[in-house]
């Protein structure tokens, strides 16, 4: 990013600008690496899910594919690894006539020990796909840990979705060394 400094009379000062943050090339590879063998490393097999999704292949065809989606002890792994600090900025509750929760928004800020912080939010509904009979708390603690997830990944440059937000096809398994299902 590139920053510059508006000078209301530029004959009385010259405009100043910085370069700042432009990553070094292989510093930022060498810091992807270092986030993979810490996953490598810290994560097990129970710390991840594994689901069918759909996807589109080449020919633009859905088809399904399984796919590895980090839990939430995962993200708290990590979370612990980098130090990542966790508060809730906001939540809301609907409810319906009967006082149930309906659906449950939360938002998060993580923030790292150098004071770099993001928010981020998230929904649980009951309207979604097994959440119409679970308690009131499981629809609370998806959306807090939905949110949760998405600040720590989106702080640490991770960019995954989590596998709490994953809309299945078919969860197979906690292990993401699955044998192979042929049951779909």
């Amino acid at each position: 990013m590139v920053k510059a400094e508006l000078i209301e009379n530029p004959q009385e000062a010259e405009i100043v600008t910085a370069v700042d943050n432009v990553p070094d090339v292989d510093v930022a590879i060498e810091q992807w690496d270092a986030y993979q063998k810490l996953c490598k490393g810290l994560l097990n097999d129970t710390d991840y899910q594994e689901i069918i999704v759909k996807e589109k292949d080449e020919e633009g065809n859905y088809v399904k594919v399984k796919r590895h989606f980090k839990k939430k002890s995962a993200w708290q792994k990590l979370s612990r690894a980098f130090n990542v600090d966790t508060a809730i900025v906001d939540r809301d509750l609907e409810r319906t006539k009967t006082g149930r929760i309906k659906e449950a928004y939360y938002c998060v800020r993580a923030t790292l020990p150098n004071g770099r912080s993001i928010e981020s939010d998230a929904l649980c509904s009951r309207s979604e796909r097994g959440k119409d009979k679970v308690s009131d708390h499981t629809i609370m603690s998806t959306a807090k840990t939905r949110a949760t997830n998405r600040a720590i990944a989106e702080l640490i440059g991770a960019g995954e979705v989590s596998a709490e937000e994953m809309s299945a096809e078919k969860i197979v398994t906690q292990s993401k060394f699955l044998k192979e299902d042929n049951s779909s």
